[in-house]
């Protein structure tokens, strides 16, 4: 395992590489500070892969790309306050900033994939998100990825693996189960097989005994459902059920909240109390394709 850092001004991003040529696939996680599950996988990975043999190409992982934000528990950099995915390539802000996210930058642009760690919240299921509609390389990439909710993306810019997708990098997220600071360690397990197994599809890791996540379904971009009221919400039906059109989600202030498509569920809020109009739940929509 070779480990090197990012010498910055401020302080260091650790990340570690494993092997040497191509494939070269670039794993990331911690671009917001308070989501951890995904750091805690991506630690996880390096350390499964630590004296064992890549086939053949480069791994690359960063557990933690903003180190300062990871540090004080919080989504943005806490120097200025910027959301490091959404300035990429150039940066924005402090000089911090704009030095984390051109070198996370110079790492992608010399990689053949790109996959991002992130928390979808406490409260919600675990799901791939991409551009696999307009870009047939992406695709093909999320194809490899064990995974059995694959969520179409707004294709929002500025985010780390939408870019890549516009360089012609195969890239995607995986939302997984965490955030506000705390994570999951049951789901970072399955997140952790899950990189590993795109990492054997991909051709760079030897094959190995993994569970089975059912059939990978592809879904349109997420749905929000808005509050029709202040209270606390009783959720009826768990992130990850398949729900139809009409179901009800969960009861606000005796109110019914249903679901306006057919779909899986992806969250759900409980344990906090929410205002009116404010997101409630997200459902991933079937669709013909």
């Amino acid at each position: 395992m070779g480990i090197s850092y990012l010498e910055l001004p401020e302080f260091r991003v650790r990340y570690y590489v494993f092997g040497s040529g191509e494939p070269r696939v670039l794993i990331t996680a911690g671009i917001h500070g308070d989501e951890v599950t995904g750091v805690y996988s991506a630690y996880r990975l390096a350390e499964y892969l630590r004296g064992r043999r890549v086939l053949g190409g480069t791994i690359v992982v960063v557990p933690v790309v903003n180190v300062l934000g990871f540090a004080a528990r919080t989504r943005f950099n806490p120097v200025d306050y910027v959301d490091m995915n959404r300035v990429f390539p150039d940066g924005a802000g402090s000089s911090t900033t704009r030095r984390v996210v051109r070198a996370i930058w110079e790492m992608a642009e010399s990689s053949n994939y790109v996959l991002d760690l992130h928390c979808a919240g406490l409260n919600s299921y675990q799901y791939v998100l991409a551009l696999y509609r307009d870009f047939p390389k992406v695709r093909e990439f999320t194809d490899l990825i064990p995974w059995d909710t694959v969520v179409e993306s707004t294709g929002l810019r500025g985010q780390l693996f939408v870019e890549a997708t516009h360089r012609g990098i195969p890239s995607a997220i995986i939302e997984t189960v965490g955030g506000d600071g705390y994570y999951s360690e049951v789901w970072g397990e399955k997140l952790f097989e899950v990189v590993l197994g795109m990492l054997r599809g991909v051709g760079v890791v030897e094959s190995f005994e993994q569970p089975n996540y059912g059939v990978r379904v592809y879904y349109g971009k997420l749905v929000q459902v808005k509050a029709p009221a202040e209270g606390f919400p009783k959720a009826v039906v768990e992130p990850g059920s398949t729900v139809r059109e009409g179901d009800t989600l969960c009861y606000v202030e005796g109110r019914a909240v249903n679901s306006p498509v057919s779909g899986k569920l992806i969250k759900v809020s409980r344990s906090t109390y929410v205002f009116e109009g404010d997101s409630i739940a997200s459902v991933a929509p079937l669709t013909s394709s």
